[in-house]
Formats: structure tokens, C-alpha cells, sequence
């Protein structure tokens, strides 16, 4: 049976329309998709520090390869206890995936709420 930890870097891939790479492979990120170069943690605790630091690391790397860095978290909170999947950015990562939306023809601020 696999570890959860890998079924969950499967589960992210699969968010993100992307590829697990294999545990061995080297690399600093377990999944890359067409936009989006996640790093995937699921872990019972994760400070905001942590998480912060996380976050602008991916988002440097992103960069790097012409995508969106971020982090896809998700918590273990015990057998039997389900906790959403949380995906995580900077700003800066969230406001270039605003612009693309609203290029496509996505929803705009003016709409939010309304």
C-alpha cells in the first residue's frame, strides 16, 4: 500500500493537471503541471513561517520555469478525519493567476459579491 504522503503528491497532480515526479528523482518539487509547480506537504503541523517560506521559494522557482509556484497542503488529522486540501501562493503568484483569468475572460473584482 503506498504511503499517504504519496498518494497525496498523486491527489495534487491530479488537482493541478500535472505529473508526480518519483521520490528518487532529486528534484525540490513532487509534481509539475502545465502553469503550476507545486510543492506538496501533508503533515499534521506546519507553521506559518514554514509555510511562508514555502510559499516564496516555490514562487521563485515557479518563476524560473515560466509557472506558478505553490504550495498544495494538506493536514493529517487522524484516520477517519478528513481535512481539505489547501493551495497556497504569494500574492504576487495570485495576482499573475488573476490577470490570466481575467484575460480569458474570467470573473473580475467588479463581479465578486454581486
Amino acid at each position: 500500500m503506498d504511503k499517504s504522503w504519496k498518494q497525496e503528491e498523486r491527489n495534487a497532480g491530479s488537482l493541478l493537471n500535472g505529473q508526480r515526479y518519483p521520490a528518487n528523482s532529486g528534484g525540490r518539487v513532487d509534481v509539475e503541471g502545465p502553469y503550476f509547480f507545486p510543492q506538496v506537504k501533508h503533515v499534521q503541523r506546519l507553521s506559518l513561517a514554514q509555510l511562508e517560506a514555502l510559499a516564496v521559494e516555490m514562487a521563485d522557482l515557479g518563476q524560473q520555469r515560466a509557472k506558478d509556484g505553490v504550495v498544495v497542503v494538506k493536514r493529517k488529522a487522524g484516520q477517519g478525519k478528513p481535512t481539505p486540501r489547501l493551495v497556497i501562493m504569494t500574492d504576487e503568484v495570485f495576482e499573475r493567476v488573476l490577470k490570466v483569468q481575467r484575460v480569458l475572460g474570467g470573473v473580475g473584482h467588479e463581479t465578486v459579491g454581486t
